[in-house]
Formats: structure tokens, sequence, C-alpha cells
């Protein structure tokens, strides 16, 4: 995952926007994560399918994150 600089956490603290958008990039790349660690042979034991049940759950959470800033955006810029 890229580094996050100082001024992107800023801007995301004060634009939702651009917190939608780093949350988005993580969710992509924890789906690429678990997409791989799903087909791979070597991530079959019980261990490895506790840590995909727990990203899964992770990346809905995210996605649910990502949906609540959106309806927040779209109500502010209604008002």
């Amino acid at each position: 995952m890229d580094l996050l600089s100082e001024s992107d956490i800023a801007r995301a603290r004060i634009d939702p926007r651009v917190k939608q958008v780093l949350l988005a990039k993580a969710l992509e790349q924890l789906l690429a994560t678990l997409y791989r660690m799903q087909h791979d042979p070597a991530h079959s034991e019980p261990d490895s399918l506790r840590q995909l049940r727990a990203g899964a759950m992770m990346a809905a959470k995210v996605a649910d994150l990502i949906r609540d800033l959106e309806e927040q955006t779209h109500l502010a810029e209604s008002a």
C-alpha cells in the first residue's frame, strides 16, 4: 500500500471526499489481497481461513464507511 503523507491525512480530516477516495483505495487493495489469499493453496489452513473471514468483515465495514460518507456528501450538497 502506498504510504499516506501527513498532508493526505490532514486533508482527509477536513474533506469527506478525500477521505472517501483514500478509503476506496484501501478497500481496493484489501479486496485484491483477499482474492490472492483465497486463490493461494498455501492459505487453506484454518488460521488463513479465519484471516480471510476477518478481512471480508473489514472490507464490509470499509464499504459501509464509504457509503456513509457518500450519503453525507449528497446531503450536504442538497442543503
